[in-house]
């Protein structure tokens, strides 16, 4: 599995630059949950092909007298990123002594949505969902994950998350950040989204040029916290093995950038905030359904992870098991293709574009060498925030907007001037044009055109099923094809953990002092990461089970 880099221009970084230098009037603010990697951030060390190929075995044990000494604390959080650093402060703020234990010179730094349910900033803003809107919101969960999560886990998120997320807002909102509401939101009758998702733009590293977004000011002043109210925050410092004492984790053997081996012991707990093995090439093969080596193009497929799996496999070796099922991923569109038509290379189209264009990804993984095309005319500037009203939500509306400011056209069309010169959009005056541009078969693809054509003035979908509020000619030239990238992003599965985070074993019991939080921990999601009706949810299961993992570990 080659992890490619994206070949095409960043969509949130481009439109963001546009904004700010005047081409969308009215206050722009951070949207989008795609993550873009930080250009600081290190790439994690997958092993030699050896290690990679026997990663369900245990290592030998490292013996006693290789380890040079024993640190002590209520906690030893192995990770630095979002989930751990919440994790690390909770605990601090709840009278435990703590110590993270981060791989790199800096974690990770990826995403931008905060996803919660009724913070603050959305009651002041007249969104608070009822109780019956919460209760519905996890039936709907549960029901597109195929029950392949945990019903209770998922309750306690919908529960806690706003309180959560408040948490946060208070201490960004001290550090310089702005916390506000992203428009985007699904309306689908099939798909809906029932939050807008919390951002943090403007803090004092927020940087969209270099790719630093709100997270990145949200784990550096946790870092702070945590070192200025007398934790340990240690780098390059890599968690090599769990120590158990009986049926109890008790320790952590890590190596720092010298290669000399320390033991890390908790009194409370250790926790795995060690982030997804997405970079793992033979946890990828092994865990998840597709054959991803088959996308050889970049503009069809690429993988930004750099997760290892070190925390999965730690926890597999400590007693662990995974989540049921085949693990998820969450796989995003690299390129917006709103509602429009969709065809494979074959020019046949494959799907109804009514279904959230996140969602599409999964199905497009399933076409021919994983080729999408998306496919519209010169109506676009009317036709796209017409249907807002009908969908939108994540990679449907226009990266950035605020709640309340307006979609524009002219930011719509500096992106595609981008993606021309990207190689990923293609316009032509004819369907004979764009056929050749695309690679495409032109008979095949003008009868897709003709019946689709068809089916938009009849107003009705009898091959999909697609709503006719959302079905639009493609008539009038010029016409435009969008080449969609699937970007895999992270693994989002992970090993089974109760709601208190604690991690199971094989017949569901807790393993005692051992926990795991973000992309390490499983239940949330059964298929795939864009399942779930609350957009952001990635960021946010990291801050809501951080902090409510600190006190659970106050309370032992």
């Amino acid at each position: 599995m080659t992890n490619h880099s994206a070949s095409t221009v960043s969509r949130r970084n481009f439109l963001r630059l546009m904004a700010t230098a005047g081409i969308a009037g009215g206050a722009v603010g951070l949207a989008g949950c795609a993550p873009q990697a930080n250009s600081t951030t290190p790439t994690a060390d997958t092993g030699s092909d050896a290690e990679a190929a026997s990663w369900r075995t245990a290592p030998e044990p490292i013996a006693d007298d290789a380890v040079a000494g024993t640190e002590q604390a209520d906690v030893v959080v192995i990770g630095g990123g979002l989930s751990g650093v919440c994790t690390a402060a909770s605990a601090i703020e709840n009278g435990l002594s703590v110590i993270v234990l981060e791989m790199n010179d800096a974690p990770r730094m990826t995403g931008l949505d905060f996803g919660c349910v009724n913070p603050t900033i959305a009651k002041e803003n007249g969104l608070e969902l009822s109780d019956a809107d919460t209760y519905r919101l996890v039936r709907d969960w549960v029901h597109m994950s195929a029950n392949r999560v945990r019903p209770d886990i998922i309750l306690s998120f919908v529960r806690e998350s706003g309180p959560a997320i408040d948490w946060i807002c208070d201490k960004a909102t001290a550090w310089g950040c702005r916390p506000t509401l992203a428009a985007m939101r699904s309306n689908s009758d099939t798909y809906y989204n029932y939050i807008h998702p919390v951002e943090f733009p403007d803090g004092p590293l927020y940087d969209i040029a270099a790719g630093s977004y709100g997270v990145n000011d949200i784990i550096a002043l946790l870092q702070k916290e945590i070192e200025e109210n007398g934790g340990s925050y240690l780098t390059r410092t890599k968690a090599a093995q769990l120590v158990k004492n009986g049926d109890r984790v008790t320790a952590v053997i890590a190596q720092d950038a010298d290669g000399v081996y320390r033991r890390y012991e908790a009194a409370r707990g250790v926790v795995l905030a060690c982030g997804d093995f997405g970079g793992n090439e033979e946890m990828m093969s092994d865990l998840t359904e597709f054959d991803l080596d088959s996308y050889s193009d970049p503009l069809d497929y690429v993988n930004v992870s750099t997760g290892n799996g070190s925390g999965h496999q730690m926890g597999l070796w400590a007693g662990g098991k995974m989540q049921f099922g085949t693990q998820p991923l969450m796989m995003l569109p690299m390129t917006y293709p709103y509602f429009y038509l969709r065809v494979n290379n074959l020019g046949q189209r494959y799907c109804n574009e009514d279904c959230d264009s996140v969602n599409m990804c999964i199905n497009q993984a399933q076409q021919p060498h994983g080729t999408s095309w998306a496919i519209w005319d010169a109506k676009w500037r009317t036709e796209i925030p017409a249907s807002l009203e009908f969908s939108g939500g994540m990679s449907w509306d226009q990266d950035f907007r605020e709640l309340g400011s307006p979609w524009s056209a002219e930011l719509e069309e500096a992106f595609l001037d981008s993606e021309v010169e990207s190689g990923a959009l293609q316009i032509a005056d004819s369907l004979e044009e764009l056929a050749e541009l695309c690679a495409l078969p032109l008979d095949e693809l003008k009868a897709t055109v003709e019946r689709y054509n068809k089916l938009a003035q009849d107003g009705n979908d009898p091959d999909f099923g697609k709503r006719a509020e959302l079905l639009t000619t493609i008539s009038e030239p010029p016409f435009y094809a969008l080449r969609m990238q699937n970007m895999m992003c992270v693994s989002v599965g992970g090993l089974d953990v109760d709601v208190n985070s604690q991690v199971l074993d094989e017949n569901r019991s807790p393993i005692a002092g051992l926990y795991a939080v973000g992309n390490t921990a499983g239940g949330l999601f059964g298929v795939d990461y864009n399942e779930a009706p609350v957009p952001g949810i990635s960021l946010g299961r990291c801050v809501t089970f951080g902090k409510l993992l600190g006190e659970h570990l106050a309370t032992l």
